[in-house]
């Protein structure tokens, strides 16, 4: 367990060290360069050995998605995946109301219900 916890984390800060990238892409204007970038972050948070639950690989797992998913609104593009958006959800609402990313609530819950419904069709 302590083993997977280690590697867990160590892709975390991988994963966060992309997340930063994207931040500073985006920042420049290089949003297309940003969401691929968010993107990788998100992949590597992905990766089998990831708890996604745990403090700080939820951390990167909320902020990465917000990003990757305003990214792709501003741009009109796809945006995160679909256990990307429910996982960070999950996580942003353990967090409460007073949380950094309350006010993405609304919105994941809308990104959420259209996957289910295409997951249906």
């Amino acid at each position: 367990m302590l083993k997977r916890a280690t590697r867990s984390y160590f892709l975390a800060l991988r994963a966060s060290a992309r997340f930063g990238r994207a931040v500073k892409l985006r920042d420049d204007g290089k949003l297309a360069d940003a969401i691929r970038v968010g993107r990788e972050a998100l992949a590597i948070l992905g990766h089998p050995h990831v708890v996604r639950s745990n403090p700080a690989e939820a951390a990167v797992l909320c902020s990465a998605t917000v990003l990757v998913e305003g990214l792709a609104h501003e741009l009109n593009i796809t945006g995160a995946a679909p256990r990307d958006i429910v996982d960070a959800l999950q996580a942003i609402r353990s967090i409460g109301p007073d949380g950094e990313f309350a006010e993405w609530v609304p919105y994941l819950e809308q990104r959420a219900s259209e996957i289910g419904r295409d997951n249906v069709a």
